[in-house]
């Protein structure tokens, strides 16, 4: 347990991550990705993320420590405006977001817990030297959520549960300036930390029960440098040094019904996540130039939502999951850009749980579809037709401490 424990801290510290809808990373934990992620009325340490009312039904002190290995693909063909249809394909990654949580619930109702993940992360690479270049080439955000959490339940059908979020971020965007010869590579890179909320409460009418939950925005200030591969000749007018700007982490409700029996669980989930917070972000250069100046990057984004299904049968100690879901993305074609080809999907998910005295393993798989995406009139002036798909296999031990 101690090994398994040490490597998995050391993929929360060091892990990547991929876009989910927006840049959101919805796969907490394994369980919950076997069900395709309806989870509000459920209850695991993993509630922490779902649904943090769910804590009081949990006995004693548990421990759940996971992740998610993302495998994804994307391709690009274009641009148009280079009279093109040749295809790009994205360089490999694998990503792996992961989770951490412990709680302890008392006899009295009241339970504690803490939970640290990933809600929102982007992860895209292409190559080098890629007709789209000048427009990105790596873009790189993590954010991490320390979330200690406290519920009660006030009767046998309700709890409550709050929660307080300390968030610290990290971000890289890499690309080129192709007007020079030769071309200049671009890196900026920075920090930063941020705080928010979360509630939720869960009512439970054997058979029926009823969930919600809410994470607050979180709105992190970042602090960095912006770095400049060039030639000597450049440096008066690419001096590089200090930057500074800000991103709004965008606030998510999870709603659910579930029905359960002693054997079988099945739940309807919505998701919606206020995506048009993220409008317009602004990099502000301490030193400027005429060529190194502050930078509006439009992104004009929409509330999106995302439609859930998930189902447990279970019996002696193996418990088999599936669910489907249906993600709407928030991009308009006009903002479609490289470093984020995103476009509504389709998810199919499986999943197993075996329990052996005080520890379960769970895993999940997801496959996710991308709907083929074509963009015309995209205000970067690069379009044409994207098309991308990603296997994710998540995996979580929890132990009954005491």
């Amino acid at each position: 347990m101690r090994f398994i424990l040490y490597w998995l801290i050391i993929a929360i510290v060091f892990s990547n991550f991929i876009f989910a809808g927006g840049f959101q990373i919805n796969e907490h934990g394994a369980r919950a990705t076997g069900m395709g992620g309806a989870f509000v009325t459920s209850y695991a340490p993993i509630s922490i993320f779902y649904n943090p009312a769910g804590l009081v039904y949990l006995k004693g002190t548990n421990l759940s420590i996971g992740t998610t290995l993302i495998f994804p693909s994307a391709r690009f063909r274009g641009p148009y405006q280079f009279n093109t249809t040749a295809e790009t394909k994205m360089v490999k990654q694998v990503f792996y977001p992961s989770n951490l949580y412990l709680t302890h619930t008392f006899d009295n109702g009241l339970a504690f817990g803490i939970g640290v993940f990933n809600p929102y992360g982007l992860g895209s690479k292409w190559p080098d030297n890629w007709v789209g270049r000048a427009i990105t080439v790596e873009s790189d955000l993590k954010t991490f959520y320390i979330n200690p959490t406290v519920a009660y339940k006030f009767s046998e059908d309700l709890s409550i549960g709050a929660g307080f979020n300390f968030v610290y971020s990290t971000v890289t965007l890499t690309r080129k300036i192709t007007t020079f010869n030769p071309e200049v590579d671009v890196k900026l890179s920075g920090d930063g930390t941020g705080m928010g909320f979360n509630v939720g409460w869960l009512l439970k009418l054997d058979p029926v029960s009823v969930g919600f939950s809410y994470r607050s925005q979180v709105k992190v200030d970042f602090s960095g440098t912006a770095d400049f591969k060039k030639p000597a000749a450049l440096n008066a007018l690419l001096p590089g040094g200090n930057i500074k700007t800000s991103v709004e982490m965008p606030d998510i409700v999870l709603a659910g019904v579930g029905f359960s029996t002693e054997s079988v669980t099945l739940e309807f989930a919505y998701q919606f996540t206020r995506w048009s917070l993220y409008d317009v972000v602004e990099i502000d250069f301490e030193k400027e130039t005429t060529a190194q100046r502050d930078q509006k990057l439009e992104r004009y984004y929409k509330d999106a939502s995302i439609y859930r299904a998930g189902l447990e049968y279970r019996f002696e100690n193996i418990a088999l999951r599936g669910g489907i879901a249906y993600d709407r993305n928030p991009i308009s074609d006009k903002y479609l850009e490289p470093s984020l080809p995103d476009s509504d999907r389709w998810i199919f998910t499986v999943g197993a749980g075996y329990t052996m005295g005080n520890l379960t393993i769970d895993l999940g798989y997801m496959f996710v579809r991308f709907k083929q995406r074509e963009v015309i009139g995209t205000i970067v002036g690069f379009d044409g037709v994207y098309n991308s798909s990603a296997h994710l296999l998540g995996i979580n031990f929890s132990y009954k401490l005491f």
